[in-house]
C-alpha cells in the first residue's frame, strides 16, 4: 500500500531521471553563452508579452533591460538588436496596455501588489 516493490519500474524511472540529468548537464556544459543568455532573455520576453498592460509585465520589461545591458558585450550584435527592438515594441505595448488592462486600477489575479520601481539609471 504506497510502497515502492522491486518490479514496479520506480528504480527504473529514477535511473531514466539521472540519466536525464546527466544528458541535461552536458548539453548545457557545451552550450555557448550567449545561447543560454538568449534564451533566457526572450523568455522573459515572451512572459511580457503575454502579461502586457499588467504590473508584472513592466518588472519583466525592467529585468530583461538590466539583464541585456549587463549581457550586451558578450552577445553578437544581430541579438542585441534584436532584443532591443523586442523591448522597444514591449515598452510601447506596455504603456499602451496598462490602462485597458484592468479598468478598476487594481491588479489582476497573481500580479504585483504595486507597480515596480524602474531600475537605477547608469
Amino acid at each position: 500500500m504506497g510502497t515502492a516493490g522491486p518490479d514496479d519500474g520506480t528504480g527504473q524511472e529514477q535511473a531514466g531521471s539521472a540519466q536525464d540529468a546527466r544528458e541535461y548537464v552536458r548539453r548545457m556544459r557545451s552550450l555557448p553563452v550567449e545561447e543560454v543568455i538568449r534564451e533566457a532573455l526572450f523568455s522573459l520576453l515572451n512572459a511580457a508579452q503575454v502579461k502586457l498592460g499588467r504590473r508584472d509585465a513592466r518588472l519583466l520589461i525592467d529585468v530583461s533591460t538590466v539583464a541585456h545591458e549587463h549581457a550586451r558585450p558578450y552577445l553578437p550584435g544581430e541579438v542585441s538588436r534584436q532584443i532591443d527592438q523586442v523591448l522597444g515594441q514591449l515598452r510601447m505595448g506596455q504603456v499602451g496596455a496598462e490602462g485597458r488592462a484592468s479598468p478598476q486600477g487594481g491588479p489582476e489575479e497573481n500580479d504585483l501588489d504595486r507597480p515596480p520601481a524602474p531600475p537605477p539609471q547608469r
